[in-house]
């Protein structure tokens, strides 16, 4: 899913927002200082919003778990850093699967992957990548004794994988896979698998560049069994130096790493990095520190301070920073901060939104609250009050940079409206609110943004005579709440684990419901039969309207609100190189590069 981060995967910030930040005055550290101090040394400073799940990528499925096993982990397929639209490229894999005459992909490996140099291997040196542990992986992936998470992006797509999953319910625990055969899986040599998929369909690759689907060797994962999240071990630009969860976690660069900078590109810009950089070997940094940083005004101070290299501007800051370009959609470093830092803005594949929970009496059995609150809600004034405009009103759940959205639709969300907000609550039973008990909201964490964003939401859902409280928690507390399905509102977002919009609607499917994406249990025999439907269709007409379809039902229905699609917008410091936001990979640290 990839609950999200940086609104993101990431995650988090759901609605979250911002924190007032006054003026300061601060000793700007030199390029030398952020790189650690040390001649030759190059350090990343960063920083995590969140806490993280786990940094097992089959335990996983969120963004701020995602920042860390993008890095340290591979996947078969990944998004091109710099080609635009989204384009899967080769990862571990040395080229696309290409079909056989006898129906199955043959998913070939890159000969000379070494993992991580670990205890757990002959030596403690780290051995070569092969065929048994994309095997091996997509075993561990489809587990249902280990992931309780994702197993839906690859649900119904490798022939004998879902068999697979249904019999690891059976045996429990710490099965051998290797005594249990998937008939969509065959090794034919050391460096290739033959994958069966049950349909052809353009969905089908897509799992292979989520990071759940990292590759791990089975070595490791029997070592070290329930702390390998805490000695994760793969194949990625970086290692584990150091984790802490409520601390500072390190990153150090791996020196075997198999990857180089691109050589292809469009933009004017792209062009440039990859004029210094196409061709170089990847990472280019020897560290990179995250220290744990969930209020927003300390990251802007430490920022600030020259003690991080890159920092997304929140609602206090903006005006400081950032001003808009007149007569366009594009914005500006404000003068006195031209040469100082950076300016970067780019869409997000990201929604904002809020679920209703099906489980709950009053929520899930009374259609008009949930339309009432619906119309109560006001994304107009959110994206205008809340986020200084960097945001677009959601009239659909497909993000406006993804094919089959509003713009494709013609859908339309709730505006606010009180007096039909008004009508609804009388028609729920509540008239004027009498007789209606305080509804709670989850929140994702217990920061100032989140308080925010809950005395917005308060306040709006006040006018028409509704009590919201707040449960403010932390992440993965709030994870293990919204897991369980037993919630009333839940502050929530998705961000696109790849870049279709069926990815959004499976957030309604009931298939998928809690644990897994749909989690809110929410339920519609028609909505289901139209997701079915659009699973495997191309992009074009036909497909949009169905969507149209299913975006009816949902605004009928009411299994969540939706608020906004974002912008993402930030600084950098002067003498970070590289640096291109990428939605489909929020943190892609192993290109960036520190220059004095």
């Amino acid at each position: 899913m990839k609950l999200f981060k940086s609104l993101n995967r990431t995650l988090v910030m759901g609605l979250a927002l911002s924190a007032f930040l006054s003026p300061v005055s601060c000793t700007k550290k030199k390029a030398s200082e952020l790189s650690g101090g040390k001649p030759g040394s190059k350090i990343f400073y960063h920083h995590r919003i969140s806490e993280e799940k786990s940094v097992d990528p089959q335990r996983q499925f969120d963004a701020a778990s995602a920042q860390l096993v993008q890095s340290v982990f591979d996947t078969l397929l990944q998004y091109s850093y710099l080609k635009r639209p989204y384009t899967l490229e080769p990862a571990l894999l040395e080229k696309m699967p290409e079909k056989q005459a006898d129906g199955t992909y043959h998913f070939v490996l890159r000969k000379g992957v070494t993992f991580h140099d670990d205890e757990s291997f002959p030596g403690g040196k780290g051995r070569e990548l092969n065929a048994d542990d994309m095997i091996f992986t997509l075993k561990r992936f489809a587990d249902a004794n280990v992931n309780n998470q994702s197993y839906s992006l690859a649900a119904g797509v490798i022939e004998g994988l879902d068999a697979f999953r249904e019999q690891s319910k059976k045996l429990g625990k710490g099965f051998e896979y290797s005594k249990v055969d998937v008939a969509g899986l065959k090794k034919i040599d050391p460096y290739t698998v033959a994958v069966k998929f049950v349909k052809d369909s353009p969905l089908n690759f897509y799992a292979f560049a989520v990071s759940s689907l990292s590759i791990v060797p089975e070595e490791a994962v029997k070592k070290y069994g329930e702390d390998f999240a805490k000695h994760p071990v793969g194949t990625g630009p970086f290692y584990m130096k150091k984790y802490e969860r409520r601390g500072t976690t390190i990153l150090a660069r791996n020196p075997n790493y198999w990857e180089k900078f691109p050589t292809e590109a469009t933009t004017e810009a792209d062009k440039a990095m990859v004029a210094a950089y196409g061709g170089k070997q990847l990472p280019f940094v020897d560290e990179v520190m995250l220290p744990l940083i969930e209020e927003t005004q300390p990251q802007m101070l430490k920022f600030r301070k020259g003690q991080l290299h890159w920092v997304a501007v929140n609602k206090d800051d903006f005006s400081t920073f950032v001003e808009r370009v007149p007569g366009s959609i594009d914005f500006k470093l404000r003068p006195d901060y031209q040469k100082e830092y950076q300016l970067y803005y780019s869409p997000m594949l990201t929604t904002a939104l809020a679920k209703f929970g099906f489980n709950d009496p009053l929520i899930g059995k009374n259609k008009a609250l949930r339309q009432a609150i619906a119309l109560a809600w006001n994304p107009d004034g959110f994206v205008d009050l809340m986020l200084n405009g960097r945001g677009i009103k959601a009239n659909s759940v497909v993000p406006v940079e993804i094919a089959g959205a509003a713009s494709d639709t013609g859908s339309t969300w709730y505006s606010q409206d009180l007096e039909a907000a008004k009508k609804k609550l009388a028609e729920a039973g509540y008239p004027g609110g009498k007789g209606l008990p305080p509804i709670s909201m989850e929140f994702r964490a217990t920061t100032k943004d989140q308080r925010q964003v809950y005395e917005f939401m308060r306040n709006e859902l006040s006018k028409v005579g509704i009590t919201l409280t707040g449960n403010f928690q932390t992440f993965s507390n709030f994870i293990q709440k919204t897991d369980s399905g037993n919630y009333q509102i839940a502050d929530a977002g998705w961000n696109a684990d790849y870049p279709d919009a069926e990815n959004f609607y499976a957030l309604f499917y009931s298939e998928n419901r809690a644990p897994l994406q749909n989690n809110g249990n929410y339920s519609n025999p028609k909505f289901d039969e139209l997701y079915l439907k659009i699973r495997d269709m191309p992009n074009g007409p036909d497909r949009y309207k169905i969507f149209a379809e299913m975006d009816a039902i949902i605004k009928e229905d009411v299994p969540m609100v939706l608020t906004f699609n974002q912008l993402a917008l930030g600084l950098l410091q002067k003498n970070v190189r590289n640096f291109k936001r990428n939605m489909m990979d929020e943190y892609p640290y192993k290109y960036f590069d520190i220059k004095e």
